[in-house]
């Protein structure tokens, strides 16, 4: 065979899908042939395209099922609904599509056995109601899905899982290796670890950052309303459902009200935030009537669906980029003249010169939000400077030197 017909190792696990230590572990269990050439393998590419075609699927879906979806009109957890939702996954598994749910209901499980009002601090309140209910609802999910022939895995999470690259290379390599392996992940955010200040705004957030993160074709948040309406339907008794939307601008925006679950942390407002994350990923994603039969399987399927459809921009993103989009923790700003924010535009780096201000207390290396003048975010980048020698710099008399402050290749454009 010619050089021509091999991949290296490298290229192997790209096309793959792949971390390089999951290739390495298919090769040695013989799930993939490869030769070793001095001191590097190489992967024939006949062996990789049989392996994609045998483990072809359909693609990925994130489903996000809301903490009202769970609940019965007693506040109660609603198990004939997750015996529902388990059905209906285990239904879309065996039809080819890799699903992972990001499960609400914690807290509203925990309730069931412990009320928690000797505790005063609301915060802490709510973070052992979850620690109690987190166990109470994995083990309801695990009897659901075990009758339906699958098995589940426990992910919880907190917001510095995103925001370390090697640990989201780390998680992302768990997640996959789980479901090739036909087990259906279940994510939750780690309420007893959840630092105040660093963790998900709600389960809509996290729902979005792991369907980036695994590089989803679909993110379905499953809700207690039947989608995005053109005004407030508690108010307007006239309002309807927007069934497409192919642009999140302010008129969508203006669209929220400003109400959020009982039980649960997000409105509509955040919902639609965590749409305009996956659909700027290249993402379609979905915000459907979660209480309604079937409405998920029609939605997956492609068949007619109570909810609202967000399409996904073209092109989306890959490895790096991927996680300076989703991942990445802003440690401050920097605000560009309109010179700059052209430049970026036209994917260049940006240069000392066209900063007018900056933000924040950032070291090198660091992630940054860039914004123009009008106070647009254009831009995430990292920083090949602090943010202490930077106004150092911009304070200089005289002429400012040409320095590099953001790489194109670190640059991200929103």
């Amino acid at each position: 065979m010619s050089d021509s017909e091999f991949f290296t190792a490298e290229e192997a696990a790209d096309r793959l899908g792949l971390q390089i230590r999951t290739l390495y572990l298919y090769i040695r269990q013989g799930k993939i042939k490869a030769q070793k050439v001095g001191k590097s393998l190489r992967v024939p590419k006949e062996s990789v395209f049989d392996h994609l075609s045998q483990n072809r699927t359909k693609g990925v879906v994130v489903v996000k099922v809301g903490t009202q979806v769970l609940l019965d009109d007693d506040d109660q957890l609603d198990l004939n609904i997750l015996k529902r939702y388990a059905h209906d996954i285990s239904e879309l598994s065996k039809d080819g599509w890799k699903i992972i749910l990001v499960s609400s209901g914690a807290m509203g499980a925990g309730l069931e056995v412990f009320s928690g009002n000797t505790i005063k601090d609301r915060v802490l309140r709510k973070q052992v109601l979850a620690s109690v209910g987190q166990a109470r609802l994995m083990h309801y999910y695990s009897d659901f899905f075990a009758k339906e022939g699958y098995k589940v895995a426990q992910v919880l999470l907190e917001r510095g899982n995103f925001s370390d690259r090697k640990r989201f290379v780390s998680m992302r390599a768990v997640v996959t290796e789980a479901l090739a392996n036909g087990i259906v992940p279940i994510v939750n955010e780690n309420d007893v670890i959840a630092d105040k200040e660093l963790r998900f705004g709600d389960n809509d957030e996290l729902a979005a950052l792991m369907a980036v993160m695994m590089d989803a074709d679909k993110l379905i948040i499953c809700s207690s309303i039947s989608g995005l309406f053109d005004c407030d339907p508690k108010k307007n008794s006239c309002a309807q459902v927007v069934s497409e939307v192919s642009n999140i601008d302010e008129e969508v925006l203006n669209m929220c009200g400003t109400s959020i679950s009982e039980h649960g942390m997000g409105g509509m407002l955040t919902k639609i935030q965590s749409m305009k994350m996956a659909t700027q990923a290249g993402i379609e994603a979905f915000i459907i009537n979660g209480k309604q039969k079937n409405n998920l399987t029609d939605t997956i399927r492609g068949d007619s669906f109570v909810g609202t459809r967000f399409l996904a921009k073209k092109g989306g993103m890959k490895g790096f980029k991927k996680w300076l989009h989703a991942g990445a923790l802003s440690f401050g700003k920097i605000i560009v003249d309109d010179g700059a924010a052209v430049a970026l535009q036209k994917r260049k780096s940006l240069l000392l010169p066209g900063i007018k201000s900056i933000e924040g207390d950032f070291e090198k290396r660091d992630t940054v939000d860039v914004y123009n003048l009008e106070g647009d975010t254009v831009a995430v980048g990292i920083v090949n400077y602090g943010s202490k020698e930077l106004y150092t710099e911009l304070n200089r008399k005289e002429k400012r030197g040409k320095k590099e402050v953001i790489h194109v290749d670190n640059i991200l454009l929103l």
